[in-house]
């Protein structure tokens, strides 16, 4: 495939993005902004779609999707105006089959044959398909992040103008191939490169109605942010071993700046990834900035966590000990405890924690998904103006017929 010669006109704007920095300007210009629906009826609504969920052995879920994202679009308004959400859950359904039946299970089917015909020829290579095997899962997660991309982009109207994505699934598919070897071969090295790839792909060349996206993001442009957060765990293991031969006492205490360090670098890539991607990005006269920094990544993604799964933890611990305390109580009866015993006590032992992971879930998910949106419309900045009258309109996407493996917001 050759490569088209380059606009004079797109090269300026390129130089243009590179030399455009995060300022915010004075002046009426479009904002994007969140009204939240309230608690009470996010929760209704969930409520209703998880027992719908449970009783269709998770059918309803495509559908419960769309009901929801209908519910939240609709009080994200960008210069006033709502957002609208055109999707529908038989359109994800049927995109989820099409993931299913044409990709994971052939996938699936050439995997398993290859496994059961090389242990007995050649027992060595079993090991080689396991890695195969979690290239691929990496492979898939990435292909249903770009299809439940695409989707929303093409489901997703302002005042009629609609989006849309220029690149294939099939071209996305060889690009996430041949960046994640290289990723993998270069032991790392080459993900800054890979991220900035699989986001000009997605979004270099989409549209806004007849508006046009320029993306300048490249691998050199978060090579910095990337080699900064490497460094950061070995930095905390030298501080960590200094402190431990100075004062041993203190090796415990300084050993909580690995799991430090590893969330700072996470989380400080994460922004990195953020900011340079809105300040490298325009469309038609828009320019973006993303404001957040590490921290409030960080703050976003463990406080969801904490409240998603914190209460279950506590019940953990709280019932450990009844697990122990049943076990130890046939062991003083001076019986041996049989294997349908302990099994039984495990269960019961347990229902408390599903119990609270099942009641958080329906308790903290509305309060999820407004923060995630929330945190998206605190920090993006759009700056110029446009008349959206003079918006033409984009053609639908033909290919698109549903987001397939991942419905996440």
């Amino acid at each position: 495939m050759t490569e088209q010669p380059k606009n004079p006109a797109d090269t300026s704007r390129q130089n243009e993005l590179r030399a455009w920095s995060a300022v915010r300007t004075a002046g009426a210009a479009p904002r994007l902004t969140f009204e939240p629906p309230g608690y009470l009826p996010l929760l209704k609504l969930h409520v209703v779609n998880s027992l719908l969920t449970v009783v269709t052995l998770s059918v309803w879920r495509f559908w419960a999707i769309s009901r929801v994202r209908r519910l939240l679009w609709a009080h994200i308004r960008f210069d006033g105006e709502p957002l609208e959400y055109t999707g529908n859950g038989l359109e994800i359904f049927v995109g989820f089959l099409k993931v299913v039946v044409l990709i994971l299970l052939p996938v699936a089917l050439v995997l398993t044959g290859l496994n059961v015909a090389l242990a007995d020829i050649a027992p060595s290579l079993v090991d080689v398909l396991s890695v195969v095997y979690v290239l691929g899962l990496f492979w898939l997660f990435a292909l249903g992040k770009y299809l439940s991309f695409r989707y929303r982009v093409s489901r997703t109207r302002w005042r009629g103008i609609r989006g849309r994505l220029s690149g294939t699934v099939g071209g996305y598919l060889w690009l996430t191939l041949w960046v994640s070897l290289l990723t993998v071969l270069t032991a790392g090295w080459f993900k800054p490169w890979m991220d900035a790839k699989r986001i000009h792909y997605a979004l270099d060349e989409a549209r806004a109605g007849s508006l046009r996206t320029i993306t300048g993001i490249s691998g050199g442009a978060l090579f910095p942010a990337f080699l900064f957060a490497i460094l950061l765990v070995p930095i905390a293991l030298g501080i960590i071993f200094v402190v431990s031969r100075i004062s041993p006492g203190a090796g415990f205490v300084a050993g909580l700046l690995v799991p430090a360090a590893f969330a700072a670098a996470f989380f400080g890539y994460r922004a990195a990834v953020f900011r340079l991607t809105a300040e490298r990005t325009l469309v038609g006269p828009l320019r973006f900035a993303f404001t957040a920094s590490g921290w409030a990544h960080a703050w976003l993604w463990i406080g969801n966590g904490l409240m998603l799964f914190g209460p279950a933890a506590v019940a953990t611990v709280v019932t450990a000990p009844l697990l122990l305390a049943m076990a130890t109580g046939l062991a003083a009866d001076g019986q041996k405890p049989e294997l349908p015993q302990l099994q039984w006590a495990a269960v019961l032992s347990n229902l408390p924690i599903y119990g609270t992971l099942a009641i958080t879930y329906l308790l903290v998910m509305p309060i999820v998904w407004q923060r995630r949106i929330r945190f998206v419309c605190r920090h993006l900045v759009i700056i110029g103006t446009f008349n959206p009258a003079t918006v033409r309109q984009t053609a639908e996407d033909p290919s698109v017929a549903g987001e397939g493996l991942i419905g996440d917001f």
